[in-house]
């Protein structure tokens, strides 16, 4: 059986226009994977996209830097070029976000759930709550 991964950023949106095709084709793609899904034809999986074109696949750590070009004031950045620190691996940000995603679903897949570094982190706010009339709060 096949396994599509979709990611949850191209759901809903009508408004995506694919390179050569009109408008509303990535909703009318999604549909199209559900309906093959309900005759067991395949599995879709839809993923929170989260950091995955923000993070090495290799090492799993958010430690990029845009590839730059030049020196001096002729300098420029890359922005679909990024380099890891860590690793110092050259990767394009699409491909890197496709294997994350890749990633995401096996861990997913082997009952692992979602890995660390792709969740967004909850937080928490210190909010004082104070009553407008001076009394205390009950």
């Amino acid at each position: 059986m096949q396994l599509i991964i979709f990611g949850d950023g191209m759901k809903n949106k009508d408004h995506v226009k694919f390179k050569g095709l009109r408008c509303g084709v990535s909703d009318k793609l999604y549909k199209q994977l559900q309906r093959r899904e309900r005759l067991g034809e395949l599995l879709l999986l839809g993923i929170n996209e989260h950091n995955t074109s923000k993070t090495c696949n290799s090492c799993l750590e958010s430690n990029l830097q845009n590839l730059r070009c030049g020196s001096g004031e002729d300098e420029c950045k890359i922005h679909q070029a990024l380099i890891c620190k860590r690793c110092n691996i050259f990767c394009n940000c699409d491909v890197m976000g496709a294997k994350n995603m890749f990633t995401i679903a096996e861990s997913t897949w082997n009952g692992n759930g979602h890995p660390n570094v792709f969740q967004r982190q909850s937080t928490t706010s210190n909010v004082v709550v104070t009553s407008h009339s001076g009394g205390a709060l009950a």
